[in-house]
C-alpha cells in the first residue's frame, strides 16, 4: 500500500471513530500509527521545490533547514490531531487506529461497525476541513520562511 493510500486510509479511519477515552489522546495515537514521517518528508520536499524556484542562490540544504525550522513535524501532527479530536469521538478514533494497524481488513472493520457508512461520510467531509487548516497553518508560517530565505538570498548575493 503506498503512502498516499495509507494517508487516505488514516483520514478515513480518523473520521469513523467516536466514543471511549479522551478524543485528543486517541487522535494523537492515530497520528502516530499513520506513519506521519513519510507524509512530513513529502511536505518538506514539496516546500523546498517551491521555494527553490524563487531563491535560486540559496542552497537546497539551507532551504530545507529553514522549512523544517518553521514547518515542524510536531506542529503538523498537532494540527491534525486537534482536527481529528474535534471531529471524531474516542470510539471512532479507536476504530481508525485499529484499521490502520490492520489495513488489509480496514474497510471491513469500518463498514462492519455501527454507523460505518455515516463515519466514512464524516471522514470524507472532514478532509476538506483538514486541508483548509493545513493550508492556513502553512500560510501562517510562509511569511517567516520567506523572511529567512530573503536574508539568505541577500547573503548569497553578497
Amino acid at each position: 500500500m503506498n503512502i498516499i493510500s495509507k494517508w487516505t486510509l488514516a483520514a478515513l479511519c480518523a473520521a469513523i471513530l467516536a466514543g471511549c477515552g479522551s478524543s485528543q489522546d486517541k487522535a494523537e495515537e492515530l497520528i502516530k500509527v499513520t506513519h506521519m514521517d513519510a507524509q512530513y518528508s513529502m511536505i518538506v520536499q514539496a516546500s523546498i521545490a517551491g521555494y527553490a524556484n524563487k531563491y535560486s542562490d540559496v542552497p537546497k540544504d539551507q532551504i530545507k533547514k529553514v522549512v523544517e525550522k518553521h514547518l515542524t513535524k510536531k506542529m503538523l501532527m498537532q494540527t491534525m490531531a486537534d482536527i481529528y479530536a474535534e471531529t471524531f469521538d474516542a470510539d471512532e478514533l479507536q476504530l481508525m487506529i485499529d484499521a490502520n494497524k490492520h489495513p488489509e481488513t480496514a474497510m471491513e472493520k469500518i463498514m462492519g461497525s455501527k454507523d460505518g457508512m455515516k463515519l466514512a461520510q464524516k471522514a470524507m467531509a472532514m478532509q476538506g476541513e483538514l486541508q483548509t487548516s493545513m493550508v492556513k497553518a502553512f500560510k501562517d508560517k510562509d511569511e517567516d520562511i520567506t523572511e529567512a530565505l530573503d536574508d539568505l538570498q541577500e547573503e548569497a548575493r553578497g
